[in-house]
């Protein structure tokens, strides 16, 4: 099981790494590989400490690496949202 552990701290090193160079086209600063590092390393420093809560832990951080992949799709999940809410504005006749 710890396996998923490490499969979702790679899928979540590539997603961010990615979406940097993608953006930016520059490697990604090592602040941030840190920053992601240490909270996969968080939660399997839980899933150690309470073995029974390893399954939970695993899908909470795949969940993450999800929630990276949505923000990393051209125009992103939240760029998607606040223009559906632009254009509802703009359809009532409220200016924003």
């Amino acid at each position: 099981m710890k396996t998923g552990l490490v499969a979702a701290w790679l899928a979540g090193i590539g997603l961010v790494s990615w979406r940097i160079v993608h953006k930016d086209h520059r490697m990604p600063v090592p602040g941030a590989l840190m920053a992601i590092s240490g909270l996969f390393a968080a939660g399997a420093l839980v899933s150690d400490i309470w073995p029974v809560t390893t399954g939970l832990v695993t899908v909470t951080l795949f969940g993450l690496d999800v929630a990276a992949f949505m923000n990393a799709l051209p125009a992103g999940l939240s760029g998607q949202i606040s223009q559906a809410d632009t254009s509802t504005a703009t359809a009532e006749g409220v200016t924003a």
